[in-house]
């Protein structure tokens, strides 16, 4: 989805901040993708501060090889491709994902650049 906030705000919900400390501002400025996980904070500085730690504030990321949900460590596996950080519940996953970038890299529902797809590689 090219525009997540715009169908996020025709929902009429409210959305809190990670921390919970403020209401979100579903705005492009103020949004980070962390693999397929969506976050919004409420101002460029708070964002800016997730950036630096964001497992200080993850409880639970999207491994994007399983789509299962896991709590991020400072030793879970990790990297940056095409500018998005990914983090992954074991060294396997991760390895997978290095065989395929691209297609674990686009699978996110709300993914700005392609949909999930229905079925997985042959090889996964």
């Amino acid at each position: 989805m090219k525009d997540p906030e715009k169908a996020l705000t025709s929902l009429s919900l409210q959305f809190l901040t990670p921390d919970g400390a403020k209401p979100a501002k579903l705005d492009s400025t103020t949004r980070v993708w962390i693999g397929h996980d969506l976050f919004y904070f409420a101002d460029a500085h708070a964002r800016g501060r997730f950036l630096r730690d964001p497992l200080a504030v993850c409880r639970a990321l999207t491994d994007p090889v399983t789509q299962g949900r896991f709590q991020p460590t400072r030793k879970s596996p990790h990297l940056s491709y095409h500018g998005r950080s990914y983090y992954f519940a074991s060294d396997s996953t991760l390895a997978v994902f290095r065989g395929m970038p691209d297609w674990y890299a686009k699978r996110g529902p709300m993914d700005e650049a392609v949909p999930m797809a229905p079925s997985s590689p042959a090889s996964h």
